[in-house]
């Protein structure tokens, strides 16, 4: 990745070209195109390249005009910067996406995707965990890939790599974040969610849980060039810019800063201070989702962010450099969060729209067996796609966050109503979808109180075949030949 260039000392290019320049300032050109730069908060990076500047005005006069309208909107934080203080602004553009994430992400949904997902929180919550995990732990250079990373956690299998272990360790904070919502940010939360998130990953397991001292030498760099991005503050100035942080974190602003806003500055500040030897990016976005859940936004429960930072690393990465380049403007990152939040929030509604349509098609289907429980329902439905799925008690409970008494009461219920068919291996089960499942489901649907036409044997199986038996040793054992089930 390229170093951003940090942008020209914009007072040193108005005082170089006297009054001339701002006899123009207000032109409709200039102030259109200041307008269009702020609305994407353009960088000197990504500015000085620009072919549309207006007539008579360089790259550095029209930075000069931009940096001019912004400096005039600043608002300081208590956390410095260098020898000054964080700063962020709210462009017109921005309050309209907090907005936006203030109607949809702490209160109910919309009307295409009424259906609560609190009331199903098990399926959508789980699954989300698992996401952010993956993810969080992807963009720190584990080695995994999604469908091995999700099978161990469904599974509860103890990790086998290093990869496997950071994604565990993302998984277990995120449900403890769920829990240290209702305190106070320290000194000590860090160190203890930091603990959890290295566990076992690091070169040197003596820099868990501690800030980093004199020895270590600690840099960003770009891992394909090796050339330094950013170097962190110096270590002995380290807890006095944690101290600021946590202070910002549990204090009310005034004047008020928006909690969207503020979650996404702490975010920056603790990436920015560097505080740890490893796991400060995954402690900066659990920073992220502690306050947001502390500030009641539900809703970001259910919204694995860092998968969409992964779809553009260097994005992610550059929205970092952006504000660090220009003087500590953290809008820079903002700018990029908000982005992100919202093309999350539209991922989730789009999902359970669909969701919606899924359950209601299920439930179409089995509106003759109204008995079954809701977990066992999504099950059978998936069943019915995947005639080649297993499934076990573990993954089961695993999925929707039940006891393992509950879920081995699902799963053999299913049997004993011909719904699944079991087999046991040693001291474990595996429940294979039966083969006559359309079928049995189809008598169910025939029966005089209710008929089912809409739901063809085309419609519900995929041609995969007929589910094959293998004998191994003295044990009857279905072939697996696909990820078990999954409820996403």
């Amino acid at each position: 990745m390229r170093m951003p260039q940090s942008p020209p000392d914009f007072l040193e290019t108005i005082q170089s070209v006297g009054h001339d320049w701002f006899r123009r300032i207000n032109d409709t050109d200039i102030v259109e195109l200041v307008s269009r730069c702020n609305d994407n908060y353009v960088h000197w990076e990504n500015l000085r390249f620009w072919s549309d500047i207006p007539e008579g005005l360089d790259a550095r006069l029209t930075w000069a005009a931009i940096a001019l309208s912004r400096r005039q909107q600043y608002q300081s934080l208590p956390i410095r910067f260098n020898d000054a203080k964080l700063v962020y602004w709210n462009p017109p553009q921005h309050l309209e996406w907090l907005h936006k994430i203030d109607q949809q992400a702490g209160g109910t949904l919309g009307s295409k995707s009424s259906h609560s997902i609190r009331d199903d929180n098990e399926k959508y919550l789980f699954n989300s965990l698992m996401e952010e995990s993956i993810a969080s732990s992807q963009l720190e250079g584990a080695a995994t890939t999604r469908k091995a990373a999700k099978l161990m956690l469904r599974k509860g299998k103890k990790p086998q790599s290093r990869a496997e272990r950071m994604v565990l360790n993302n998984y277990n904070a995120i449900l403890e974040i769920r829990e240290l919502k209702h305190n106070k940010l320290s000194l000590d939360m860090l160190k203890h969610l930091q603990t959890v998130l290295t566990a076992g990953t690091l070169d040197n397991p003596s820099a868990e849980g501690r800030f980093r001292n004199m020895d270590d030498n600690v840099v960003v760099e770009d891992s394909r060039t090796h050339e330094t991005l950013f170097t962190p503050p110096p270590t002995e100035t380290v807890e006095l810019y944690l101290k600021e942080i946590c202070d910002f974190a549990n204090e009310r602003s005034k004047p008020f800063i928006h909690p969207v806003i503020k979650a996404i500055v702490l975010h920056f500040a603790l990436g920015y201070v560097h505080p740890f030897v490893d796991g400060n990016g995954r402690t900066a976005r659990a920073l992220f989702y502690w306050y947001m859940l502390k500030q009641g936004y539900w809703m970001f429960e259910y919204l694995p962010i860092s998968r969409f930072f992964l779809q553009a690393p260097a994005k992610y990465t550059r929205a970092y450099l952006f504000s660090e380049t220009d003087r500590g403007d953290v809008t820079y990152f903002i700018h990029y969060n908000l982005k992100v939040i919202l093309r999350a929030i539209k991922a989730l509604n789009t999902y359970l729209v669909e969701q919606q349509r899924k359950i209601a098609a299920a439930a179409e289907l089995l509106r003759c067996d109204p008995d079954l429980n809701h977990r066992q329902q999504a099950l059978i439905y998936h069943a019915l796609k995947h005639l080649h799925a297993n499934y076990t008690i573990q993954q089961h409970k695993t999925t929707w966050n039940t006891s393992y008494g509950t879920a081995r009461s699902d799963l053999l219920n299913l049997v004993t109503r011909g719904y699944l068919e079991m087999v046991r291996g040693g001291n474990k089960f595996t429940f294979f979808p039966h083969r006559e499942l359309l079928a049995k489901i189809k008598r169910t649907s025939g029966s005089a109180s209710c008929t089912q036409d809409s739901v063809s044997e085309e419609d519900t199986v995929p041609n995969v075949g007929v589910v094959t038996r293998n004998r191994v040793g003295n044990k009857k054992e279905y072939q697996q030949r696909r990820f078990p089930y999954e409820t996403k």
